[in-house]
């Protein structure tokens, strides 16, 4: 079914990209359209819908287009609303894992809480609050599921499963379109860290380079840092890349280990022979 929702959706983020390449006042036609009423069959249906597309501004010739995706997406928005509260919040976790930020905002969109009720909710929640209390963490995050299942859209019902899955969603949402390049970065690189953790395993070298390199992003230094916790001092690099990235010689290397070079030789070239570049060329790059 998570699969399903998710093959819905992405249907439904199509036609919505769509009709947001279409040519065409939208303001003016939902006033259009609220105004003509519903059309008692499908062909009248359609000919309501291009008369109106016409009224709001689009050339006749691409109503055929524009009436199809608008017959589409009741359909595809229904596939959404359908979806078990499993894999609705298995689609905006999916979304979040992802840095989706367009598409946690369309998620969000379909969820089953009235947006705005749940706002003026949170407003009043926050005026009646005593600022000289502590916060408490647990007890604010229940309260705001609470809320969150009060403030439902018509017909429909939210579970503790869903209002969680929509804080995490808002949460996320809200970090990904107020975090600096440089908190992105490191965001994408421990993602991409897990990543390699599920397909390979923790052991593998890739996934070993990729943590490092996330640890190191977020934490500069902090690899040194542990090594010389251990009595391990790293030596002084010989050369660098073009974007001057130290590198060290397999021999200084072994030395500060105090290990073998003949067996890190074999370990670079396993890190080699997955796709890491041990520098072992292309020396003209280097300085």
């Amino acid at each position: 079914m998570t699969a399903d929702t998710r093959q819905a959706f992405e249907r439904l983020r199509r036609l919505s990209a769509e009709l947001d390449g279409i040519s065409v006042d939208w303001q003016r036609f939902a006033q259009l359209a609220e105004q003509s009423g519903p059309a008692p069959d499908r062909a009248g249906q359609i000919d309501a819908l291009a008369a109106v597309l016409v009224g709001a501004g689009l050339q006749r010739a691409d109503t055929q287009r524009a009436v199809g995706l608008l017959l589409a997406l009741p359909a595809a928005e229904a596939a959404i609303a359908s979806a078990s509260p499993q894999a609705f919040a298995a689609l905006l976790r999916n979304l979040a894992a992802d840095g989706d930020v367009e598409g946690l905002a369309l998620a969000l969109t379909l969820s089953p809480h009235d947006g705005r009720a749940y706002i003026a909710r949170l407003r009043e929640l926050v005026a009646a609050a005593d600022p000289a209390q502590p916060a408490d963490v647990t007890a604010a995050r229940a309260e705001l599921a609470r809320i969150l299942m009060a403030c439902p859209k018509p017909g429909r019902v939210i579970g503790p499963v869903t209002a969680e899955a929509i804080l995490d969603g808002i949460e996320a949402w809200r970090r990904l379109t107020t975090e600096t390049p440089e908190q992105r970065a490191i965001r994408e690189a421990f993602a991409h860290a897990r990543a390699l953790m599920d397909q390979h395993g923790e052991d593998d070298p890739r996934t070993m380079d990729a943590v490092i390199k996330a640890l190191e992003l977020q934490d500069p230094g902090c690899c040194a840092r542990m090594l010389a916790q251990g009595g391990i001092t790293m030596p002084a690099s010989t050369h660098c890349t073009a974007e001057g990235e130290p590198l060290y010689s397999l021999e200084a290397v072994a030395d500060a280990l105090g290990a073998d070079v003949g067996e890190l030789q074999a370990i670079a070239e396993d890190m080699q022979a997955v796709g890491l570049d041990m520098r072992r060329t292309g020396a003209g790059r280097l300085h």
